[in-house]
């Protein structure tokens, strides 16, 4: 399950905008399980496949939400993805100031935590927001599978703009990622 943004509702309900993919569970019984669940209160899911479903589901217990909201310390939570163990990662961008207290709000819910990596986010290492669009889009949809399942053209096609400025976009956000990988300046 790939949580992509949660938001709150009026009451303490948050809901998550979701991606379930299974390979052993067909999308309909994806539907009907997450409609079992006793803090679901509300789903808004459609099938896209045999196997993956996309929308809403509300939910009335995310304790990590529920610290995150509560917060005044300006979080900002990127994708999260579920293991094959049903426990949830969740990429969270902060202050180094808030990290403390955040986690004793999540220690305080009871809420068990493991922090696997800390790191500093500066300007020339982040990518634009059009440039993490375009790699992810590119990712998703195969750019980057052997053999290729998608071609710059089919980039073009979803993101509405020329090959030339794919191209250009993908090349620069690959660059960046490069060069911080080897740990060298110059990305641009």
């Amino acid at each position: 399950m790939k949580p992509a943004e949660a938001r709150a509702e009026p009451s303490s309900n948050v809901t998550h905008f979701v991606e379930i993919i299974s390979e052993k569970t067909t999308a309909t019984s994806l539907v009907r399980e997450l409609e079992k669940l006793e803090d679901v209160v509300g789903t808004d899911l459609a099938s896209v496949s045999a196997n993956r479903i996309v929308g809403a589901v509300t939910s009335n217990d995310c304790k990590v939400c529920s610290a995150i909201l509560e917060s005044s310390l300006g979080y900002f939570i990127g994708p999260a993805n579920t293991t094959a163990e049903c426990k949830i990662s969740y990429k969270i961008f902060m202050s180094g100031d808030g990290m403390p207290r955040f986690l004793q709000s999540l220690h305080e819910k009871g809420v068990e935590y493991r922090v696997s990596e800390i790191s500093k986010l500066t300007a020339t290492r982040a990518l634009t927001s059009k440039q993490e669009k375009v790699l992810k889009t590119a990712l998703d949809l195969g750019f980057y599978d052997y053999p290729k399942r998608a071609s710059t053209e089919d980039l073009s096609n979803v993101m509405g703009v020329s090959t030339s400025t794919i191209s250009e976009i993908l090349r620069r956000a690959e660059r960046k990622i490069i060069t911080e990988y080897f740990g060298k300046e110059g990305g641009r």
